[in-house]
């Protein structure tokens, strides 16, 4: 790949009357990226990591009352959930629908719960250094509550300690911030700070942002939240990170489906610090290259539900990267859903009922580059029309089962039938109908647009849409784990 510009763009955006600032690097066009630093950080802790991460739009914003980003009225608060709704309404502004998260610390925390709140946004996801936000438990909420109350009511404004220049306020930073080197201090303290009232510079974040939260969301919600995130999950610990309580995090990485643990030399700042190694993993994972890219070392064996990766400080000892790249090149039938998946949902009703459909003229071609090569095809849907019976026998599919209420029966017969084991069946599926099939394939797809709990199951997710070529972005990824791909496209190249 070129190499890219590391001097960065500058970012303004109007959000809910605040102006959030930030930095940008990459081209336009990349793939979009929204970068999220610690607490007390500020967008300059990505400048080392984002000029590295080649075909990737990164955007790193100031969070509210950060760095060079609006600080919140004095009747507001900064509480956790607001920084997801924030990015939310970030992400509208720049006009990304979907999109990559990559958190550092605290803007992992806030990375992990907006991926499992709002799981159809994200289409990958980064966690440096945290895996959910702390939690409180419930016994512990009403005290805590209380000492939150008296803090607020008894604060009087102190004025913000003076530095010399930036090198004395960095040097004041790297004696809270363990393992941070003077380099990277120096860029948190550049946009950080601001010119005193009475000289010398002060830090410009919002002193409010040191206050005792006077609610955290339990445990239990925490998890509820990393078992909803749908999307291909890398977590990088640093060697000499932040101590975590070792239970919580095994059993929390164990709610996350498939998620990669990887360790590399640093401290908490890693990103900062070692830019590059960090940058190996994340450029090749942002970029969907992570297959064979990770080194899962030697791990402890699965999380408590029996998937996702081992836990936090160290690393994980599978690789479900690969595991998904075996069970792509197994696939010797496909079962797609026709609703959702081949069209965009919609039902038009004409007077005498349904009449019409709209397809995807590379679906069609995606589906008869599968049976050319070796993989069977099947549609599965619970509606009957003649638009879709017309379109099933133009694509020449291989079974075509229509006007079905129950999907899982349905899919064992076909299977049965064609004599492929369910383990070597791809079905993919956008709504609940779909559930019951997608829980018992060897490879469970959906495309991006899916309902939450269909991303939760998928193995897969496509970058495209129902009905925007969701199968044939599909149908090249299964080519490509078959390892015949390029003979297909060779055969055109050629006038086949």
């Amino acid at each position: 790949m070129t190499a890219r510009p590391s001097d960065p763009e500058e970012v303004a955006l109007e959000v809910a009357g605040l102006t959030l600032r930030g930095l940008a690097w990459g081209p336009p066009e990349g793939r979009p990226a929204l970068l999220v630093h610690g607490w007390l950080d500020n967008a300059a802790s990505f400048t080392a990591l984002a000029p590295r991460l080649d075909g990737v739009r990164a955007v790193a914003l100031d969070l509210p009352g950060h760095g060079l980003s609006d600080h919140k009225p004095p009747s507001a608060h900064y509480h956790f959930v607001d920084w997801v709704v924030d990015l939310a309404r970030a992400a509208d502004a720049l006009g990304w629908g979907r999109f990559s998260l990559v958190g550092h610390s605290l803007g992992a925390a806030i990375a992990s719960v907006f991926a499992g709140a709002l799981p159809a946004r994200v289409e990958r996801l980064v966690l440096i250094e945290g895996l959910g936000p702390n939690a409180c438990p419930v016994d512990e909420a009403p005290e805590r509550l209380a000492r939150a109350v008296e803090q607020a009511s008894g604060r009087t404004r102190r004025l913000p300690r003076a530095h010399e220049d930036v090198d004395a306020a960095a040097e004041r930073l790297r004696q809270v911030a363990r393992g941070l080197s003077l380099e990277a201090a120096r860029l948190l303290a550049a946009r950080g700070t601001m010119p005193g009232p009475d000289g010398g510079l002060v830090w410009r974040a919002d002193a409010r942002l040191r206050a005792l939260s006077p609610l955290r969301i339990t445990e239990e919600h925490v998890r509820a939240f990393l078992g909803r995130i749908a999307c291909p999950a890398l977590l990088v610990r640093a060697r000499e990170g932040l101590a975590y309580d070792p239970e919580t995090l095994v059993a929390r990485a164990g709610c996350v489906r498939g998620l990669r643990v990887v360790e590399v030399d640093g401290h908490h700042h890693v990103h900062m610090d070692a830019p590059e190694a960090v940058a190996a993993l994340a450029g090749p994972f942002l970029r969907g290259e992570e297959e064979g890219a990770l080194d899962p070392g030697d791990g402890r064996g699965p999380g408590p539900n029996g998937e996702g990766a081992a836990g936090m400080g160290f690393r994980a000892g599978s690789d479900p990267a690969a595991a998904r790249a075996e069970a792509a090149a197994r696939v010797r039938l496909l079962v797609l859903d026709v609703d959702g998946v081949l069209t965009d949902g919609r039902l038009d009703y004409g007077a005498e009922g349904e009449d019409r459909k709209r397809f995807h003229v590379r679906d069609g071609l995606g589906i008869k580059l599968l049976r050319r090569g070796g993989v069977s095809v099947a549609l599965l849907s619970g509606r009957r029309g003649a638009p879709l019976e017309a379109r099933a026998r133009e694509l020449g599919c291989d079974r075509v089962v229509l006007g079905v209420e129950a999907k899982l029966p349905a899919l064992e017969a076909l299977a049965r039938d064609l004599q492929v084991p369910l383990e070597e069946v791809a079905y993919m599926g956008d709504d609940l109908i779909d559930l019951a099939p997608l829980r018992r394939v060897g490879l469970p797809c959906a495309p991006a647009d899916a309902v939450p709990e269909v991303l939760a199951l998928a193995h897969h997710v496509t970058r495209a849409r129902g009905g925007d070529g969701a199968a044939r972005e599909l149908a090249e990824h299964l080519l490509r784990a078959r390892g015949v791909w390029a003979d297909l496209v060779a055969d055109y190249e050629g006038g086949a």
